[in-house]
């Protein structure tokens, strides 16, 4: 099924036609101004972005194709791996305009794929000013690391793509910010060691940003510390802003049963996905609205989630599809794959990357009146879950729904939990609790479990001290013996 690019936009964005006013765009510029920046230079770039954010269909058009095809032309030149593909010889010699229905006709490239061909993905020339800078790779949720090549200008997209996200939620860089992560990922001490626990980091300016705005000092803590004494902390620094992974802060809440500071005003989760009902419990709980990116170390920030609820791609920095088994894109609120075009990064240009993810694909215009493109929402990291038997997901989802709507108070013990399928077919619900779990916890999943599947599936109930990370810190709340282990 061919994809005009025309098409895409006229049918995704006709509803902005006699939308976009300079009221919104005046209102962000006046947000903008709220940022000053580290140096002047800063400044058209971080506008330019802005400006990005409200175009019309025409010009969302043509500066799409414009970008779309200056990486394509490139990659079947100088990319060794794109050379040697069949389809990509097919793409039409010299064409200077080439839109996103072009795509369809391409291969999609997959994680092994990168980890297993590196060197041909590596270009054999590089356009000025796009020369390798700097070497990344993702988690390893595959079994192994994905290792990708940046630019210095890929690279750098970074902290303007967080910089916007906030100027979004009309985060104040005046503020203090505290964060929560795993000591890899906190800058060590003076003495060249990680952060221990009970331990703080101090920072004059938030870390990712700080090179490009002025910026409040920063505080840090490990994940490894208890709950309760990231709480005590956390209200002993009097923060105004949080980020941590959406687990962190959700146990946060539950373990406060409100905001875990008073003087926080916005909150930021990362690395894994935010679901609904953590979303739900922490916004009933505390008042606070998580703001949440989408984002692949092989990539960068890929979409961020706006105000009303829609991931918007960031689009000068790569083009996002939504498809379906067939690898034709989805129709509006349906669940496809996310499968995400690098276009600014000529270092190691990745297209079609399979990501692995789940996205919901939409149209149409949005509340929050910008016009980038985008998607519903992120649903989580595929699984194969036709390996695992019929009713698999059905099961899981029982589970889950019975813990989104119990009532804050059952769930105020609760810190962690992980649903587990064992080789038989049976159930075990894992739980990290301050003491017991609480019976309404237990005994609603549990009722919920026997009057659904009755004695024929077993669930078993049980509190453990901890459950494993997959590797960068991500949480999983669903594993199965029946997956293979690289995809755990």
């Amino acid at each position: 099924m061919p994809v005009d690019g025309h098409a895409f936009f006229s049918g995704f964005l006709q509803d902005y036609s006699n939308m976009i006013t300079s009221n919104i765009i005046e209102r962000e510029q006046s947000a903008q101004r709220q940022w000053v920046t580290q140096d002047p230079a800063v400044d058209p770039i971080a506008n330019r972005l802005l400006e990005r954010e409200f175009l019309l269909p025409g010009q969302a058009i043509d500066l799409e194709t414009w970008e779309l095809a200056r990486i394509l032309n490139f990659a079947r030149t100088e990319v060794p791996w794109y050379v040697a593909q069949q389809e990509w010889s097919k793409l039409p010699v010299g064409k200077k305009a080439l839109g996103r229905e072009v795509l369809l006709e391409l291969p999609v490239l997959s994680k092994f794929d990168v980890q297993n061909h590196f060197d041909d993905l590596v270009p054999r020339s590089y356009p000025r000013g796009h020369e390798p800078f700097k070497f990344n790779s993702s988690s390893g949720t595959t079994g192994k690391p994905t290792k990708v090549v940046f630019s210095r200008l890929a690279i750098g997209m970074f902290g303007f793509h967080l910089q916007r996200h906030m100027r979004w939620f009309r985060v104040n860089p005046a503020w203090k910010k505290a964060f929560i992560r795993l000591p890899h990922n906190i800058p060590v001490n003076a003495d060249g060691k990680m952060l221990g626990v009970g331990e703080v980091f101090r920072g004059e300016g938030w870390m990712d940003i700080a090179h490009l705005f002025k910026t409040g000092p920063t505080v840090g803590f490990s994940r490894h510390n208890s709950t309760e004494d990231k709480l005590k902390w956390l209200r002993l620094e009097n923060p105004d802003y949080f980020m941590s992974f959406p687990g962190t802060l959700e146990s946060l809440v539950l373990a406060a049963q409100g905001n875990p500071a008073e003087t926080i005003k916005a909150a930021r989760t990362i690395s894994a996905t935010l679901t609904p009902g953590m979303r739900r419990r922490i916004e009933s709980a505390s008042g606070l609205h998580p703001q949440q990116n989408y984002g692949l170390n092989e990539i960068g920030i890929v979409a961020l989630r706006c105000p009303e609820g829609r991931y918007h791609v960031n689009a000068e920095h790569c083009i996002v599809e939504i498809l379906d088994k067939d690898q034709q894109p989805c129709t509006p609120g349906q669940t496809g794959r996310i499968v995400v075009t690098a276009i600014s990064n000529f270092a190691m240009p990745l297209i079609r990357y399979d990501t692995g993810d789940l996205g919901v694909a939409v149209e149409g215009a949005c509340a929050c009146e910008r016009t980038t493109p985008g998607f519903a929402e992120v649903t989580g990291r595929y699984r194969p879950m036709h390996l695992a038997p019929e009713g698999t997901a059905l099961r899981v989802q029982l589970i889950t729904d019975v813990i989104d709507e119990l009532p804050l108070p059952s769930l105020a013990g609760l810190r962690e939990y992980q649903i587990h399928q064992y080789r038989d077919n049976s159930f075990e619900l894992r739980l990290v609790t301050v003491g017991e779990p609480d019976v309404e916890l237990t005994g609603s999943v549990q009722a919920a479990w026997d009057s659904s599947f009755g004695p024929d599936f077993s669930l078993k109930i049980c509190r453990v001290d901890r459950i494993p990370t997959l590797p960068g810190g991500k949480q999983q709340e669903f594993s199965s013996d029946f997956f293979p282990k690289q995809d755990k």
